[in-house]
């Protein structure tokens, strides 16, 4: 009797043990070993992302990145590689971070110096430019005016405004020159 309760306490758990983890399928261990891995590795490639980043919730989404990446190639990793392939995915999904935000705030330091919003005078000064320039436009002689404004408001190729007047390209460029000559010459311009 005693035996047939050991036999049930002890022997046959131990058996169905055995029998589960023969049943178990190739993708159940690979689970249980990338679960494995989570565990032992998380908070150390947490700590090296946070290193790097200096923001808690970056550094999260680094590791889960990383570790993410390394659950679509799971089968192909050598179990020796994978802590590697973890701790260098880490480093470098933090420089590629590092990386995009110093650009980010590179071009955001650009556009706060080339847009200020606290100084609206440039706007003023420009209206007040365009103003002069049409006007001083005006005063050209009537040819060159009309080059003028054919190529540069109504965008026509020299080619297509020397055929309106019966002239060629380079009489239009003549034309454009002398335009530009007095039109730097008013607005005290040097060509450079």
């Amino acid at each position: 009797m005693t035996f047939i309760l050991y036999c049930l306490r002890f022997a046959l758990p131990l058996q169905s043990k055995v029998n589960i983890e023969r049943r178990m399928t190739e993708a159940e261990r690979n689970k249980r070993q990338f679960e494995t891995v989570w565990r032992e590795n998380y908070s150390r490639l947490y700590r090296i992302a946070y290193d790097f980043l200096q923001d808690d919730e970056a550094s999260r989404d680094v590791v889960s990145e990383v570790f993410a990446k390394a659950w679509l190639k799971w089968d192909e990793m050598q179990p020796g590689t994978i802590q590697g392939y973890l701790f260098i995915g880490v480093r470098n999904t933090c420089y590629n971070r590092l990386r995009e935000q110093g650009a980010y705030d590179r071009y955001a330091d650009y556009v706060k110096h080339c847009y200020d919003t606290t100084d609206y005078n440039h706007i003023d000064d420009i209206d007040e430019r365009i103003a002069a320039l049409n006007k001083m436009v005006e005063q050209l002689p009537q040819k060159t005016r009309f080059v003028l404004q054919q190529c540069y408001y109504e965008k026509h190729t020299y080619k297509e405004v020397g055929d309106m007047m019966g002239m060629t390209a380079n009489g239009v460029k003549k034309h454009i020159v002398k335009a530009f000559a007095i039109l730097r010459e008013k607005f005290n311009v040097k060509k450079s």
